[in-house]
Protein backbone atom coordinates (compact mmCIF):
# COMPACT_ATOMS: atom_id res chain seq x y z
CA UNK A 1 0.00 0.00 0.00
CA UNK A 2 2.92 2.38 0.71
CA UNK A 3 4.21 1.74 -2.82
CA UNK A 4 0.79 2.67 -4.20
CA UNK A 5 0.74 5.91 -2.24
CA UNK A 6 4.21 6.91 -3.52
CA UNK A 7 3.62 5.93 -7.14
CA UNK A 8 2.82 8.04 -10.21
CA UNK A 9 -0.21 5.75 -10.53
CA UNK A 10 -1.83 7.49 -7.57
CA UNK A 11 -0.74 10.91 -8.79
CA UNK A 12 -2.46 10.31 -12.13
CA UNK A 13 -5.62 9.19 -10.35
CA UNK A 14 -5.52 12.28 -8.11
CA UNK A 15 -5.30 14.59 -11.14
CA UNK A 16 -8.29 12.91 -12.76
CA UNK A 17 -10.35 12.55 -9.62
CA UNK A 18 -9.76 16.17 -8.56
CA UNK A 19 -11.78 17.30 -11.57
CA UNK A 20 -14.32 14.56 -11.04
CA UNK A 21 -14.72 15.46 -7.38
CA UNK A 22 -15.34 19.10 -8.31
CA UNK A 23 -17.79 18.05 -11.03
CA UNK A 24 -19.65 15.73 -8.69
CA UNK A 25 -19.75 18.39 -5.98
CA UNK A 26 -21.49 20.55 -8.57
CA UNK A 27 -23.85 17.64 -9.28
CA UNK A 28 -24.41 17.17 -5.57
CA UNK A 29 -25.10 20.86 -4.99
CA UNK A 30 -27.41 21.11 -7.99
CA UNK A 31 -29.43 17.96 -7.31
CA UNK A 32 -31.43 19.35 -4.31
CA UNK A 33 -32.31 22.43 -6.37
CA UNK A 34 -33.25 20.38 -9.44
CA UNK A 35 -35.34 17.98 -7.32
CA UNK A 36 -37.34 20.93 -6.03
CA UNK A 37 -37.80 22.56 -9.45
CA UNK A 38 -38.69 19.48 -11.48
CA UNK A 39 -41.22 16.76 -10.68
CA UNK A 40 -40.19 13.07 -10.62
CA UNK A 41 -42.13 12.61 -13.87
CA UNK A 42 -40.16 15.32 -15.71
CA UNK A 43 -36.86 13.94 -14.41
CA UNK A 44 -38.08 10.49 -15.43
CA UNK A 45 -38.67 11.67 -19.03
CA UNK A 46 -35.22 13.27 -19.14
CA UNK A 47 -33.62 10.11 -17.77
CA UNK A 48 -35.54 7.97 -20.24
CA UNK A 49 -34.04 9.90 -23.19
CA UNK A 50 -30.51 9.81 -21.76
CA UNK A 51 -30.85 6.08 -21.04
CA UNK A 52 -31.53 5.44 -24.71
CA UNK A 53 -28.55 7.61 -25.71
CA UNK A 54 -26.37 5.82 -23.14
CA UNK A 55 -26.86 2.55 -24.99
CA UNK A 56 -24.63 3.93 -27.75
CA UNK A 57 -22.27 6.03 -25.64
CA UNK A 58 -19.38 3.60 -25.18
CA UNK A 59 -19.70 1.76 -28.51
CA UNK A 60 -20.42 4.56 -30.94
CA UNK A 61 -16.85 4.42 -32.31
CA UNK A 62 -16.81 0.64 -32.64
CA UNK A 63 -14.48 0.60 -29.62
CA UNK A 64 -11.61 1.61 -31.94
CA UNK A 65 -11.17 4.65 -29.69
CA UNK A 66 -9.89 2.28 -26.97
CA UNK A 67 -7.28 0.98 -29.42
CA UNK A 68 -5.92 4.55 -29.62
CA UNK A 69 -4.83 4.14 -26.00
CA UNK A 70 -3.41 0.62 -26.02
CA UNK A 71 -1.82 0.36 -29.51
CA UNK A 72 1.97 0.33 -29.18
CA UNK A 73 2.63 1.63 -32.71
CA UNK A 74 2.44 5.41 -33.03
CA UNK A 75 1.91 5.21 -36.80
CA UNK A 76 -1.39 3.43 -36.17
CA UNK A 77 -2.91 6.28 -34.17
CA UNK A 78 -3.98 8.66 -36.94
CA UNK A 79 -5.65 5.88 -38.96
CA UNK A 80 -7.42 4.76 -35.77
CA UNK A 81 -8.64 8.30 -35.09
CA UNK A 82 -10.01 8.63 -38.62
CA UNK A 83 -11.63 5.18 -38.43
CA UNK A 84 -13.19 5.94 -35.04
CA UNK A 85 -14.70 9.21 -36.24
CA UNK A 86 -16.11 7.70 -39.43
CA UNK A 87 -17.78 4.89 -37.49
CA UNK A 88 -19.03 7.40 -34.91
CA UNK A 89 -20.80 9.52 -37.52
CA UNK A 90 -22.36 6.47 -39.18
CA UNK A 91 -23.62 5.03 -35.87
CA UNK A 92 -24.98 8.46 -34.88
CA UNK A 93 -27.11 8.62 -38.01
CA UNK A 94 -28.29 5.02 -37.80
CA UNK A 95 -28.96 5.28 -34.06
CA UNK A 96 -31.04 8.42 -34.51
CA UNK A 97 -33.13 6.81 -37.26
CA UNK A 98 -33.74 3.68 -35.15
CA UNK A 99 -34.72 5.76 -32.11
CA UNK A 100 -37.05 7.91 -34.21
CA UNK A 101 -38.87 4.79 -35.40
CA UNK A 102 -39.02 3.49 -31.82
CA UNK A 103 -40.48 6.78 -30.56
CA UNK A 104 -43.06 6.68 -33.32
CA UNK A 105 -44.18 3.15 -32.40
CA UNK A 106 -44.40 4.13 -28.71
CA UNK A 107 -46.28 7.34 -29.52
CA UNK A 108 -43.48 9.28 -27.85
CA UNK A 109 -42.82 12.87 -29.08
CA UNK A 110 -40.52 12.67 -32.13
CA UNK A 111 -38.85 15.97 -31.23
CA UNK A 112 -36.78 14.09 -28.64
CA UNK A 113 -34.94 12.39 -31.52
CA UNK A 114 -33.26 15.74 -32.28
CA UNK A 115 -31.67 15.74 -28.84
CA UNK A 116 -30.51 12.17 -29.38
CA UNK A 117 -28.74 13.09 -32.63
CA UNK A 118 -26.67 15.87 -31.06
CA UNK A 119 -25.95 13.86 -27.90
CA UNK A 120 -24.80 10.81 -29.89
CA UNK A 121 -22.62 12.98 -32.14
CA UNK A 122 -20.97 14.51 -29.08
CA UNK A 123 -20.15 11.02 -27.78
CA UNK A 124 -18.58 10.12 -31.14
CA UNK A 125 -16.22 13.11 -30.92
CA UNK A 126 -15.52 13.12 -27.18
CA UNK A 127 -14.65 9.40 -26.99
CA UNK A 128 -11.90 9.79 -29.59
CA UNK A 129 -10.43 12.95 -28.09
CA UNK A 130 -10.52 11.51 -24.57
CA UNK A 131 -8.71 8.39 -25.79
CA UNK A 132 -5.98 10.48 -27.39
CA UNK A 133 -5.72 12.68 -24.28
CA UNK A 134 -5.37 9.50 -22.23
CA UNK A 135 -2.63 8.18 -24.50
CA UNK A 136 -0.74 11.47 -24.13
CA UNK A 137 -1.36 11.46 -20.37
CA UNK A 138 -3.30 14.74 -20.68
CA UNK A 139 -5.14 13.99 -17.46
CA UNK A 140 -5.58 17.66 -16.52
CA UNK A 141 -7.38 18.29 -19.79
CA UNK A 142 -9.74 15.33 -19.30
CA UNK A 143 -10.43 16.49 -15.77
CA UNK A 144 -11.05 20.16 -16.56
CA UNK A 145 -13.46 19.62 -19.47
CA UNK A 146 -15.51 17.27 -17.35
CA UNK A 147 -15.98 20.07 -14.83
CA UNK A 148 -16.93 22.54 -17.59
CA UNK A 149 -19.57 20.20 -19.02
CA UNK A 150 -21.03 19.28 -15.66
CA UNK A 151 -21.27 22.89 -14.50
CA UNK A 152 -22.92 24.12 -17.69
CA UNK A 153 -25.43 21.25 -17.74
CA UNK A 154 -26.45 21.65 -14.11
CA UNK A 155 -26.57 25.45 -13.97
CA UNK A 156 -28.33 25.53 -17.33
CA UNK A 157 -30.98 23.13 -16.04
CA UNK A 158 -31.55 25.26 -12.96
CA UNK A 159 -31.73 28.49 -14.98
CA UNK A 160 -34.14 27.20 -17.61
CA UNK A 161 -36.16 25.32 -14.98
CA UNK A 162 -36.72 28.55 -13.07
CA UNK A 163 -38.32 29.96 -16.23
CA UNK A 164 -40.24 26.86 -17.29
CA UNK A 165 -39.92 23.40 -15.73
CA UNK A 166 -40.23 20.79 -18.49
CA UNK A 167 -38.05 18.04 -20.04
CA UNK A 168 -36.62 20.46 -22.62
CA UNK A 169 -35.23 22.63 -19.83
CA UNK A 170 -33.11 19.62 -18.81
CA UNK A 171 -32.25 18.27 -22.27
CA UNK A 172 -31.15 21.54 -23.93
CA UNK A 173 -28.39 22.32 -21.37
CA UNK A 174 -27.23 18.70 -21.45
CA UNK A 175 -26.91 18.64 -25.25
CA UNK A 176 -25.14 22.01 -25.43
CA UNK A 177 -22.89 21.20 -22.48
CA UNK A 178 -21.57 18.11 -24.25
CA UNK A 179 -19.83 20.30 -26.84
CA UNK A 180 -18.12 22.60 -24.38
CA UNK A 181 -14.45 21.75 -23.93
CA UNK A 182 -14.08 19.87 -27.21
CA UNK A 183 -11.68 22.49 -28.61
CA UNK A 184 -9.55 22.18 -25.47
CA UNK A 185 -9.39 18.40 -25.80
CA UNK A 186 -8.42 18.74 -29.46
CA UNK A 187 -5.40 20.99 -28.75
CA UNK A 188 -2.86 18.10 -28.74
CA UNK A 189 -4.00 17.40 -32.32
CA UNK A 190 -3.74 21.02 -33.46
CA UNK A 191 -2.14 21.20 -36.89
CA UNK A 192 -2.49 17.43 -37.33
CA UNK A 193 -6.06 17.18 -38.57
CA UNK A 194 -5.04 17.66 -42.20
CA UNK A 195 -2.66 14.73 -41.83
CA UNK A 196 -5.38 12.63 -40.16
CA UNK A 197 -7.90 13.37 -42.92
CA UNK A 198 -5.30 12.50 -45.57
CA UNK A 199 -4.71 9.02 -44.11
CA UNK A 200 -5.17 6.56 -46.96
CA UNK A 201 -8.15 4.22 -46.82
CA UNK A 202 -5.78 1.25 -47.04
CA UNK A 203 -4.23 2.34 -43.72
CA UNK A 204 -7.65 2.73 -42.16
CA UNK A 205 -8.57 -0.73 -43.39
CA UNK A 206 -5.30 -2.16 -42.05
CA UNK A 207 -5.82 -0.91 -38.47
CA UNK A 208 -9.49 -1.93 -38.63
CA UNK A 209 -8.44 -5.51 -39.36
CA UNK A 210 -5.58 -5.43 -36.87
CA UNK A 211 -8.00 -4.44 -34.09
CA UNK A 212 -10.97 -6.41 -35.40
CA UNK A 213 -11.66 -7.84 -31.94
CA UNK A 214 -12.84 -4.39 -30.88
CA UNK A 215 -16.01 -4.24 -33.04
CA UNK A 216 -16.59 -8.00 -33.09
CA UNK A 217 -16.22 -8.74 -29.38
CA UNK A 218 -15.42 -5.70 -27.21
CA UNK A 219 -18.14 -3.53 -28.77
CA UNK A 220 -20.95 -6.10 -28.41
CA UNK A 221 -19.79 -6.76 -24.84
CA UNK A 222 -19.97 -3.09 -23.86
CA UNK A 223 -23.21 -2.70 -25.81
CA UNK A 224 -24.71 -5.50 -23.73
CA UNK A 225 -23.48 -3.78 -20.57
CA UNK A 226 -24.98 -0.45 -21.65
CA UNK A 227 -28.20 -2.20 -22.61
CA UNK A 228 -28.40 -3.93 -19.24
CA UNK A 229 -28.54 -0.58 -17.42
CA UNK A 230 -30.53 1.36 -20.00
CA UNK A 231 -33.03 -1.48 -20.28
CA UNK A 232 -33.55 -1.31 -16.52
CA UNK A 233 -34.81 2.25 -16.94
CA UNK A 234 -36.91 1.28 -19.97
CA UNK A 235 -38.34 -1.74 -18.13
CA UNK A 236 -39.25 0.39 -15.10
CA UNK A 237 -41.06 2.86 -17.36
CA UNK A 238 -42.94 -0.01 -19.02
CA UNK A 239 -43.79 -1.81 -15.76
CA UNK A 240 -44.59 1.23 -13.65
CA UNK A 241 -44.57 4.98 -14.41
CA UNK A 242 -42.26 7.83 -15.43
CA UNK A 243 -42.55 9.02 -11.84
CA UNK A 244 -40.98 5.75 -10.67
CA UNK A 245 -38.27 6.27 -13.30
CA UNK A 246 -37.66 9.68 -11.72
CA UNK A 247 -37.08 8.18 -8.27
CA UNK A 248 -34.87 5.47 -9.76
CA UNK A 249 -32.86 8.00 -11.79
CA UNK A 250 -32.06 10.13 -8.74
CA UNK A 251 -30.99 7.02 -6.80
CA UNK A 252 -28.71 5.90 -9.64
CA UNK A 253 -27.36 9.43 -10.01
CA UNK A 254 -26.31 9.49 -6.35
CA UNK A 255 -25.05 5.91 -6.43
CA UNK A 256 -23.06 6.77 -9.52
CA UNK A 257 -21.10 9.53 -7.80
CA UNK A 258 -18.26 7.21 -6.66
CA UNK A 259 -18.21 5.61 -10.12
CA UNK A 260 -17.90 9.02 -11.76
CA UNK A 261 -15.37 10.36 -9.25
CA UNK A 262 -13.20 7.27 -8.89
CA UNK A 263 -14.19 4.37 -11.14
CA UNK A 264 -13.97 5.96 -14.58
CA UNK A 265 -10.74 7.81 -13.81
CA UNK A 266 -9.08 4.79 -12.21
CA UNK A 267 -10.03 2.79 -15.33
CA UNK A 268 -8.24 5.33 -17.55
CA UNK A 269 -5.04 5.15 -15.51
CA UNK A 270 -5.29 1.38 -15.04
CA UNK A 271 -5.73 0.73 -18.78
CA UNK A 272 -2.62 2.77 -19.65
CA UNK A 273 -0.46 1.26 -16.87
CA UNK A 274 -1.71 -2.31 -17.32
CA UNK A 275 -1.18 -2.12 -21.09
CA UNK A 276 2.42 -1.00 -20.55
CA UNK A 277 3.06 -3.70 -17.94
CA UNK A 278 1.47 -6.42 -20.09
CA UNK A 279 3.52 -5.38 -23.12
CA UNK A 280 6.77 -5.47 -21.13
CA UNK A 281 6.24 -8.43 -18.78
CA UNK A 282 3.39 -10.45 -20.22
CA UNK A 283 1.23 -9.78 -17.14
CA UNK A 284 -0.81 -6.99 -15.56
CA UNK A 285 -0.67 -8.50 -12.05
CA UNK A 286 1.07 -5.55 -10.40
CA UNK A 287 -1.33 -2.97 -11.85
CA UNK A 288 -4.30 -5.22 -11.06
CA UNK A 289 -3.30 -5.71 -7.41
CA UNK A 290 -2.63 -2.03 -6.80
CA UNK A 291 -5.89 -0.95 -8.39
CA UNK A 292 -7.99 -3.63 -6.68
CA UNK A 293 -6.71 -2.73 -3.20
CA UNK A 294 -7.22 0.97 -3.85
CA UNK A 295 -10.83 0.43 -4.99
CA UNK A 296 -11.66 -2.03 -2.20
CA UNK A 297 -10.72 0.57 0.42
CA UNK A 298 -13.24 2.92 -1.17
CA UNK A 299 -16.05 0.45 -1.95
CA UNK A 300 -16.52 -1.08 1.52
CA UNK A 301 -17.22 2.11 3.52
CA UNK A 302 -19.20 3.51 0.59
CA UNK A 303 -21.64 0.58 0.58
CA UNK A 304 -22.06 0.60 4.38
CA UNK A 305 -22.89 4.31 4.41
CA UNK A 306 -25.34 4.06 1.53
CA UNK A 307 -27.25 1.18 3.11
CA UNK A 308 -27.79 2.86 6.47
CA UNK A 309 -28.07 6.60 5.84
CA UNK A 310 -29.34 7.00 2.27
CA UNK A 311 -33.04 7.46 3.08
CA UNK A 312 -32.67 10.21 5.73
CA UNK A 313 -30.05 11.92 3.56
CA UNK A 314 -32.40 11.96 0.56
CA UNK A 315 -35.17 13.48 2.67
CA UNK A 316 -32.78 16.12 4.03
CA UNK A 317 -31.09 17.09 0.75
CA UNK A 318 -33.77 16.45 -1.85
CA UNK A 319 -36.96 17.04 0.10
CA UNK A 320 -39.49 14.81 1.81
CA UNK A 321 -41.01 13.74 -1.51
CA UNK A 322 -37.78 11.91 -2.42
CA UNK A 323 -37.59 9.40 0.45
CA UNK A 324 -38.40 6.67 -2.07
CA UNK A 325 -35.13 7.37 -3.89
CA UNK A 326 -33.28 6.72 -0.61
CA UNK A 327 -34.98 3.34 -0.31
CA UNK A 328 -33.86 2.44 -3.82
CA UNK A 329 -30.27 3.47 -2.99
CA UNK A 330 -30.18 1.19 0.06
CA UNK A 331 -31.32 -1.74 -2.08
CA UNK A 332 -28.85 -1.18 -4.94
CA UNK A 333 -25.78 -0.11 -2.91
CA UNK A 334 -24.03 -3.55 -2.66
CA UNK A 335 -24.23 -4.06 -6.41
CA UNK A 336 -22.82 -0.59 -7.10
CA UNK A 337 -19.92 -1.26 -4.74
CA UNK A 338 -18.94 -4.39 -6.66
CA UNK A 339 -19.53 -2.58 -9.93
CA UNK A 340 -17.14 0.19 -8.88
CA UNK A 341 -14.30 -2.31 -8.62
CA UNK A 342 -15.12 -4.45 -11.64
CA UNK A 343 -15.84 -1.65 -14.10
CA UNK A 344 -12.54 0.08 -13.31
CA UNK A 345 -10.65 -3.17 -13.95
CA UNK A 346 -12.65 -4.18 -17.06
CA UNK A 347 -10.06 -2.82 -19.59
CA UNK A 348 -7.87 -5.75 -18.50
CA UNK A 349 -9.71 -8.15 -20.81
CA UNK A 350 -9.08 -5.88 -23.79
CA UNK A 351 -5.38 -5.69 -22.89
CA UNK A 352 -5.23 -9.49 -22.59
CA UNK A 353 -7.14 -9.76 -25.91
CA UNK A 354 -9.95 -11.70 -24.25
CA UNK A 355 -12.82 -9.81 -25.85
CA UNK A 356 -14.67 -13.08 -26.47
CA UNK A 357 -14.79 -13.71 -22.71
CA UNK A 358 -15.95 -10.13 -22.17
CA UNK A 359 -18.82 -10.66 -24.61
CA UNK A 360 -19.99 -13.81 -22.81
CA UNK A 361 -19.72 -12.13 -19.41
CA UNK A 362 -21.71 -9.09 -20.44
CA UNK A 363 -24.50 -11.30 -21.76
CA UNK A 364 -25.10 -12.34 -18.13
CA UNK A 365 -26.43 -8.85 -17.35
CA UNK A 366 -28.88 -8.89 -20.24
CA UNK A 367 -30.12 -12.35 -19.28
CA UNK A 368 -30.57 -11.22 -15.67
CA UNK A 369 -32.40 -8.03 -16.62
CA UNK A 370 -34.75 -9.65 -19.13
CA UNK A 371 -35.50 -12.53 -16.74
CA UNK A 372 -36.30 -10.07 -13.96
CA UNK A 373 -38.58 -8.12 -16.29
CA UNK A 374 -40.47 -11.25 -17.35
CA UNK A 375 -40.89 -12.45 -13.75
CA UNK A 376 -42.04 -9.03 -12.56
CA UNK A 377 -44.47 -8.63 -15.45
CA UNK A 378 -45.85 -12.18 -15.14
CA UNK A 379 -46.44 -12.12 -11.38
CA UNK A 380 -47.10 -8.38 -11.04
CA UNK A 381 -44.28 -7.86 -8.53
CA UNK A 382 -43.62 -4.38 -7.14
CA UNK A 383 -40.59 -2.20 -7.81
CA UNK A 384 -38.85 -3.34 -4.60
CA UNK A 385 -38.79 -6.95 -5.80
CA UNK A 386 -37.51 -5.90 -9.22
CA UNK A 387 -34.66 -3.81 -7.78
CA UNK A 388 -33.65 -6.52 -5.27
CA UNK A 389 -33.56 -9.08 -8.07
CA UNK A 390 -31.38 -6.76 -10.18
CA UNK A 391 -29.06 -6.12 -7.22
CA UNK A 392 -28.49 -9.82 -6.49
CA UNK A 393 -28.12 -11.11 -10.07
CA UNK A 394 -25.94 -8.20 -11.23
CA UNK A 395 -23.69 -8.55 -8.17
CA UNK A 396 -23.12 -12.23 -8.95
CA UNK A 397 -22.37 -11.38 -12.59
CA UNK A 398 -19.82 -8.73 -11.57
CA UNK A 399 -18.07 -11.16 -9.22
CA UNK A 400 -17.77 -13.70 -12.04
CA UNK A 401 -16.42 -10.91 -14.26
CA UNK A 402 -13.83 -10.01 -11.60
CA UNK A 403 -12.68 -13.62 -11.33
CA UNK A 404 -12.15 -13.86 -15.10
CA UNK A 405 -10.10 -10.65 -15.05
CA UNK A 406 -7.88 -12.17 -12.35
CA UNK A 407 -7.62 -15.50 -14.17
CA UNK A 408 -6.37 -13.82 -17.35
CA UNK A 409 -3.74 -11.65 -15.67
CA UNK A 410 -0.88 -13.52 -17.41
CA UNK A 411 -0.18 -14.48 -21.03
Amino acid sequence: MNNILRSTFLKSIIILTSGSILAQLINLAATPVISRIYTPEIIGTYTYILSIAAIFMGVINGRYDVACVVDKEQNNIYPLIKLSLIIGIIVTIIGTIVCTIYFYTQQFPLQYAIYLFFILLSYAIINVLTAYNNRCKEYKTISSVYVIRTASQNFGSIGLGAISANPHSLLVPYAIGQYLGISKQAKPLKGKWHEILKVDFSEVKRVAIEHKNQPFFSMPALLLNSLSYSLTTIFIEYLYTLETVGYYSISVRLLGLPLAIVGGNVAKVFSERAATEYSSNGTYTKSLTRTFLFLLCIAIPMVICMIYISEPLCVFFLGKDWATAGQYIAILAPMFGIRLITSALSPALIIAKKQKAELVLQSLFIISGVTGFIMTKTYNYDIVFFLKYIMITYSISYLIYLYIIYKNRKV
